[in-house]
């Protein structure tokens, strides 16, 4: 949710249709300037996040260091901090416990951060990262008593215009709960480890009894679409499982 401040002072508002074209300019300078200024403003809130990640991290404090790094990676261009940040977020992974998350972004780094060019966002937003030499054939839909949760989706990464798809790969164990986490397309590393956290989390429905009749190997796939009309300019929708 956008303060109340920045509901007050910056919200697009349509000119009555007898305002004159000076006083239209007008306010679409005003307008302009009111969205670089709270652009300059998350930025800087971001750069704090981004220092903030890099000490919790280092001192194991990695509860506060997962919620500053959602924050340090809401932006489009990341550039090499994006291969930084899924270090990070392994790390952390790791210490408080959650293994498969853990392994999962350390797949990612061998997957999009190892070959060069690294996997880096295009400024605009436009970038897709797809696994490669995998084929569609060896994958199933997830059985319907896996109830997977929608990822989170923070307002800091909406209004920093971060959207797009992102596809989980996984198979599971013999409880039915997920393992093997692969990331097999994003078009965000943030999305990315929502998509992964979320995935990590399925378990099977509680109308499920009785042993769980997979085949041995089973391999699943799931996708994840991120969007927000304000980021887009256009209707949101539903994620897409």
């Amino acid at each position: 949710m956008h303060s109340p401040l920045f509901r007050t002072t910056c919200n697009s508002r349509r000119a009555p249709s007898g305002l004159p074209v000076v006083a239209f300019t007008l306010v679409g300078l005003i307008l302009s300037g009111c969205s670089t200024m709270w652009d300059r403003v998350r930025e800087q809130e971001r750069m704090f996040a981004l220092d903030s990640a890099r000490t919790q991290t280092d001192r194991g404090q990695c509860a506060s260091a997962l919620r500053s790094l959602d924050r340090a990676e809401a932006r489009i261009d990341l550039g090499p901090y994006a291969r930084e940040a899924t270090l990070s977020r392994q790390r952390c992974y790791e210490k408080i416990g959650e293994q498969e998350v853990a392994t999962a972004h350390r797949q990612m780094i061998d997957d999009f951060y190892t070959d060069k060019p690294m996997a880096l966002p295009e400024p605009d937003g436009s970038s897709v990262f797809r696994v490669k030499a995998l084929s569609s054939d060896a994958f199933e839909r997830p059985p319907s008593w896996l109830e997977i949760p929608s990822p989170r989706y923070t307002p800091y990464a909406q209004r920093s215009k971060i959207v797009g798809r992102v596809v989980i790969a996984f198979d599971l164990n013999k409880n039915g709960r997920p393992q093997r986490i692969r990331v097999l397309e994003m078009s965000h590393p943030l999305l990315a480890s929502w998509a992964i956290e979320a995935v990590a989390s399925a378990k099977p429905s509680k109308e499920q009894k009785g042993p769980n009749l997979l085949m041995p190997g089973g391999r699943f796939v799931t996708t994840f679409v991120f969007e927000w009309h304000w980021a887009k300019e256009e209707p949101t929708s539903e994620f897409d499982f």
